[in-house]
């Protein structure tokens, strides 16, 4: 059984959804997957509004999750599923094991999606995450900028230091973020970053197969 986890950037909803319909088709071919989606704009805006009107990022971080929970549904039921998006990693294997499958969004205040994916892949035995989002690799500046630079491959200690430096706050957007580094350090999951662009390269990383992205590992 194939227990790669997906961690589907919320972003994938913020153009005219041809590239999610591509995934969806991707996906539909698989008899089995877990599949972690994020909030995108949807989420964005109402953390924008919601600060704006003096609400804590605890609560900014409840609002974010249940944008994931809509954007799974919408993800989930594109796919034929009838299950109930789960609302925890135990609620989310215990789908797996009936079904085989299983489309979730966030869980707890202070866990993006990307945690949320490393925790599953954790809980379920999967060696690797494909994090399927809007830049194609990673690199050491904004990619908009001149000179940026992009990495073919990382070590979980690089990418910490490229983050730790960085405030982050409910609705922030990079393709990964400390605590989800953290936890696929602990348990050596490596993490394939890819853009969902190209849909025949996001199709060969999720596949397993060679792949133009990041990867990042011990």
């Amino acid at each position: 059984m194939n227990k790669t986890v997906i961690s589907l950037g919320g972003s994938i909803f913020s153009s005219d959804f041809s590239y999610l319909k591509n995934f969806i088709d991707i996906m539909k071919e698989k008899e089995t997957y877990a599949i972690v989606v994020g909030g995108g704009k949807i989420a964005r805006e109402r953390i924008t509004l919601l600060r704006e009107m003096g609400a804590s990022e605890y609560h900014l971080d409840k609002m974010g999750i249940q944008a994931t929970r809509l954007n799974a549904l919408t993800v989930s039921l594109a796919l034929g599923n009838a299950m109930d998006i789960p609302i925890s990693i135990d609620k989310a294997l215990e789908t797996l094991e009936i079904y085989g499958k299983v489309v979730m969004g966030g869980t707890e205040p202070g866990h993006t999606t990307d945690a949320v994916s490393l925790l599953l892949a954790e809980a379920y035995g999967s060696k690797r995450v494909v994090n399927v989002t809007d830049v194609d690799y990673i690199y050491d500046k904004n990619p908009k900028l001149e000179g940026a630079k992009k990495f073919t491959e990382l070590t979980y200690e690089e990418v910490l230091n490229m983050l730790n430096e960085k405030s982050r706050g409910a609705g922030e957007n990079f393709p990964m973020d400390v605590l989800s580094i953290n936890i696929a350090r602990r348990s050596k999951i490596e993490i394939d970053i890819v853009s969902f662009k190209d849909k025949e390269n996001l199709k060969s990383a999720i596949e397993g197969k060679k792949f133009l992205g990041t990867i990042i590992h011990s």
